[in-house]
């Protein structure tokens, strides 16, 4: 049975008598042991003596000290002097150490060359991590010719001795057929006997397997088991993986409080990704209350790691003020980072933010810039935006074959915008022969999609035969369309198509119910027409006060006719029906500033 105390008890009565041997092991039980036992200072007392008599395994011991500072003060250039004269003497731990040192470059320069020599003399000696190590060298080829069947040689080794990081290398090599040919249940075995250890990598590696289905079945609830041993273990990516699972029920029922709980853990350790995802989680307020707070402080975290979705989010934050004031210059800042990493989405912002001079000095030229660098990746706003720009000669030189160009690329993408300027464009013949047929197919396009202007362009087309056969009725139907979504001009010719009976019946009351809609939209023409049926009584009772209240107004717009009929309608009314049309007509112009 172990008894520590009585070996102390007797190897001190050896040390005390010069034994270099007795010397070694008290130093290694004050090293190595753990509770009343460890006491680094005693170790280098006892290590510096037996080491001073040449015993190898001593200066290994010793060197470890003092690469930790454990005992004395952390010196790595010693522990390089001393790991050097045990490998020289044949020491396979002081090979394995020197070689360590050699490979990070700890107290002497980085030389993977040398790394190597020490790890292969180790090795030969069948040190289990010198093998893991000198096959590490031949994977990354450093130090020497990267060698996947030697790196396979040299993992397998120690890997079959048991030891997990080798079966976790040799599992990749299996996985990604690197020295061997490529086999998934063979990656499997060995990831597995190392996972079963508690090797983190391993489990990690096992996941993804599963996960991605690679020689077998995907199953989420094995992706959920690996992540979650790492996960519990402290492994920040397994968090983050375990995050994920519970945001999205993958392997798991949807928890999004455990999804908050595994995100934060992660984005504690660091992980930028599991930082978004935390912040995303208090802003949309799943599994916590909604915190935009906490949501900017997590973006920023990850944001300042050089996430690009962070620093979009922090651009869309502080462009749309979420929780706080509206603050584009903050927003500019961070969707430039972004854009300058060639994001199309951050591009087009910064573009629109250079055009509108929001958090920056409108700048069309720089405008012109992003929106190409966002347009030439694709994006279809960006391509309809570039083409407006080339058609305005804004930033650049107006050019409407390319800006036609760009819109039909935009419109390859089914953008709506497109469709509606390639309609104007063919309508006004703008750098191109006019074309009413090439006009209403793209207004088509876009009235379709639901625009409004279109859809009252596409109306007027089909009321004057342009570009499509006359067609009253389908005039009727896209006027409609455009005038249930407030567009003026649309409300005014419904009111007309319905006044005189075209593509539809008769029905004053339908026009007077349009041109109120305009006429309350400002719309000088239906205030002068909704007086007259005010005036005349079609479609609505006769009222002297609303018609005089709508002269009124157009005639201070200065309408043509508009006087001559206020005054008409002036000669039928009493100073007090004229009294209450004029504070009307004032209240009126009241509120259509309030809403300005």
């Amino acid at each position: 049975e172990k008894d520590l105390s009585q070996a102390i008890f007797w190897f001190e009565k050896a040390a005390n008598k010069g034994n270099s041997i007795a010397q070694l092991n008290l130093g290694v039980i004050y090293k190595n042991e753990k509770g009343k036992y460890i006491d680094f200072t005693k170790a280098v007392y006892w290590l510096e003596k037996s080491a001073g008599k040449g015993h190898s395994a001593a200066l290994t011991n010793l060197g470890w000290l003092y690469e930790k500072g454990k005992g004395v003060s952390q010196d790595y250039v010693m522990a390089v002097s001393l790991y050097k004269k045990a490998a020289e003497k044949g020491q396979a731990e002081g090979q394995l150490n020197l070689g360590i040192m050699y490979n990070e470059g700890k107290g002497v320069n980085e030389n993977f060359e040398a790394a190597v020599f020490w790890f292969k003399k180790a090795a030969e000696k069948g040190l289990l991590e010198a093998q893991l190590n000198l096959g590490i060298m031949y994977k990354l080829g450093r130090g020497l010719e990267e060698n996947y069947s030697e790196a396979v040689f040299w993992f397998k080794k120690p890997a079959e001795q048991g030891f997990a990081a080798a079966q976790t290398n040799l599992g990749w090599m299996y996985e990604f057929g690197k020295g061997v040919e490529q086999d998934y249940l063979e990656a499997i075995s060995w990831y597995k006997k190392a996972a079963e250890q508690g090797d983190i990598k391993a489990q990690l590696n096992l996941a993804n397997i599963y996960k991605y289905g690679k020689g077998i079945a995907k199953d989420y609830e094995r992706v959920f088991h690996w992540n979650n041993l790492a996960a519990e273990k402290g492994s920040a990516i397994a968090q983050y993986n375990l995050g994920i699972m519970f945001e999205y029920g993958q392997g798991i029922d949807e928890d999004y409080s455990q999804s908050v709980f595994w995100y934060k853990k992660s984005a504690e350790q660091g992980i930028s990704e599991a930082q978004v995802s935390l912040g995303e989680m208090y802003e949309s307020g799943r599994g916590l209350e909604i915190d935009y707070t906490e949501a900017v402080f997590w973006y920023r975290k990850a944001a300042e790691q050089g996430n690009n979705q962070a620093q979009k989010n922090l651009g869309n934050f502080y462009k749309n003020g979420k929780g706080f004031s509206e603050d584009y210059s903050q927003s500019f800042y961070w969707y430039k980072k972004v854009a300058e990493q060639g994001d199309s989405e951050a591009q087009l912002n910064i573009a629109i933010m250079y055009e509108y001079g929001k958090g920056v000095g409108e700048d069309y030229e720089q405008a012109f810039h992003w929106y190409k660098k966002a347009a030439e990746q694709g994006q279809a706003e960006a391509q309809g935006r570039l083409g407006w720009l080339f058609e305005n000669g804004k930033g650049i030189k107006e050019d409407s074959t390319n800006a036609i160009y760009w819109y039909k690329k935009a419109a390859e993408q089914d953008d709506s915008i497109a469709f509606l300027n390639l309609g104007k464009i063919y309508k006004k013949g703008k750098g191109v022969v006019e074309d009413y047929t090439q006009s209403f197919f793209w207004y088509k396009k876009a009235a379709e999609k639901g625009n409004s202007n279109a859809q009252f362009n596409i109306g007027e087309m089909y009321e004057f035969g342009k570009g499509v056969d006359e067609d009253y009725k389908q005039a009727v139907i896209w006027y409609k369309k455009a005038a249930e979504k407030g567009v003026t001009r649309a409300q005014m010719n419904l009111a007309l198509m319905f006044k005189n009976g075209m593509g539809v019946m008769k029905d004053f009351s339908q026009a007077v119910y349009w041109y109120k809609k305009a006429a309350e939209q400002g719309d000088t023409l239906a205030q002068l027409n909704l007086s007259k049926m005010y005036a005349s009584g079609e479609g609505v009772p006769e009222n002297f006060i609303l018609a005089y209240k709508w002269a009124n107004l157009a005639a201070a717009r200065r309408i043509d006719n508009a006087e001559n009929l206020k005054k008409e309608i002036r000669k039928r009314m009493t100073p007090t029906q004229i009294a209450e049309a004029q504070k009307l007509s004032l209240e009126w112009e009241k509120k259509l500033k309030g809403a300005d």
